[in-house]
């Protein structure tokens, strides 16, 4: 929810109706779009930091909760504030994006992700994903 939150917010900034998605549909009243936009930034800033904060025993596994009804695991309240902290250190973090002169952070590549993708729906080019240079 902490990436979808951020692209969400960025769409309605950028003036775009986040109900209109390309990739994903259903019955349901969703904000489509913003799941749409979210999935080139899954990878590099979600998993990699998750992986990131197992590998060097950040989160520990007594930091989960055990499964719900559901099925569902859930980090205890210190763990999950732990855990937006990084998440908002990887947000400021900068990375290339060819719109850019300089390395911007990914909430900036985010929002220059929507404006490609606005650009592509007013006639003015094909929308380009972002791919995380290494």
């Amino acid at each position: 929810p902490c990436l979808f939150n951020n692209v969400l917010s960025l769409l309605r900034l950028e003036g775009l109706n986040p109900y209109l998605g390309n990739l994903h549909r259903s019955e349901r009243r969703e904000t489509h779009l913003a799941f749409d936009l979210m999935e080139e930034f899954r990878s590099p800033v979600v998993d990699t930091l998750v992986l990131k904060l197992l590998n060097q025993k950040v989160l520990k596994l007594e930091y989960f909760k055990a499964a719900d009804q559901q099925g569902g695991v859930y980090l205890q309240e210190d763990a999950r504030r732990l855990f937006l902290k990084h998440f908002e250190e990887r947000l400021s973090s900068s990375v290339a994006h060819p719109d850019a002169v300089k390395s911007v952070p990914y909430r900036r590549a985010i929002q220059l992700q929507i404006r490609r993708y606005k650009q592509c729906l007013l006639g003015e080019g094909a929308y380009r994903a972002f791919r995380r240079v290494t």
